[in-house]
């Protein structure tokens, strides 16, 4: 997929090959299944994520970052066997920052068993993100939000911003595959963070 320029709104973004996530600049501040019920300290810093966990997904995945294209499109994780079982990040905000959003995407198969396709099958509203560092920093997020949109409708300024509060978006490709890298819809999904005692999954939606 060719890359439109990078300050135009409404963009055509996440693709299977070649991803194209457009997005602005930002001006902020830079295993096993998880249990049902667990704590989550929030990092009081800001830190790069190595692993992401879902709560209705049995496994952990690692979490790699994606390089941006001197037109401002973020890529995708490798197009490997290797690669489509993990998860993209886009560096330029990261988990526990406080404002912004942190972008996440990943790989959507035709024929099933991307990391995409697993995504598009099990989470829900109410699920639970959780990011680490592979080590002491942690941060959880509840999913609020799934929505599909059709490309050429995708709300640039609602999913990839810089300001307000801090949130997780994760995209990826579904609706109908019309070709190498290109999809009707992009499936989004927008978590809040939380923090506390209990941070299990809420009933589903």
């Amino acid at each position: 997929m060719s890359s439109p320029p990078a300050r135009r709104v409404g963009a055509v973004i996440a693709a299977l090959v070649g991803t194209a996530l457009f997005v602005p600049a930002p001006t902020g501040a830079a295993a096993g299944a998880p249990p049902s019920s667990h704590t989550c300290e929030t990092s009081a810093t800001a830190f790069r994520p190595k692993v992401a966990r879902f709560s209705s997904v049995r496994r952990k995945f690692d979490v790699v970052r994606v390089a941006r294209t001197p037109s401002g499109a973020i890529g995708t994780p490798p197009l490997t066997a290797r690669g489509k079982r993990l998860v993209g990040w886009d560096p330029h905000t990261k988990p526990a920052n406080g404002r912004g959003s942190v972008i996440l995407d990943a790989h959507t198969w035709p024929g099933g068993g991307a990391l995409g396709n697993t995504l598009l099958r099990k989470l829900r509203r109410g699920d639970v993100i959780t990011l680490d560092s592979a080590g002491r920093k942690k941060a959880c997020y509840r999913v609020t939000e799934r929505r599909s949109y059709p490309v050429k409708r995708f709300p640039q300024r609602k999913a990839f911003r810089s300001w307000g509060k801090e949130q997780v978006v994760i995209v990826v490709c579904s609706g109908k595959r019309l070709g190498p890298g290109r999809w009707t819809h992009r499936t989004v999904w927008y978590a809040v963070p939380i923090t506390g005692d209990d941070v299990s999954a809420t009933p589903r939606g």
